[in-house]
């Protein structure tokens, strides 16, 4: 069986700047970042740096965003009631 990805992390469907260069605040090495990477150490001075474009946007409201995108644990608002 085939493994099945969300639309929004399956890289299939990702478009131009979905990956980008971001300097680190302490050394200005450029940092790689995916749209998905809830944070990213900075290779040369070892910064941890959040990704200043990160979006959300499904894992808001996703009841399987814990397990699809890493790293959400305790950084998303309560669930709201759907009914």
């Amino acid at each position: 069986m085939a493994d099945v990805k969300c639309p929004g992390q399956d890289s299939r469907y990702w478009k131009k700047g979905d990956i980008f260069d971001v300097p680190c605040p302490d050394c200005g090495r450029e940092v790689e970042f995916f749209k998905d990477d809830v944070r990213r150490r900075c290779p040369r001075c070892g910064r941890t740096i959040v990704n200043p474009k990160l979006d959300l946007a499904c894992a808001e409201w996703c009841q399987h965003a814990e397990k699809c995108v890493e790293g959400l644990r305790g950084r998303l608002k309560p669930k709201k009631d759907r009914s």
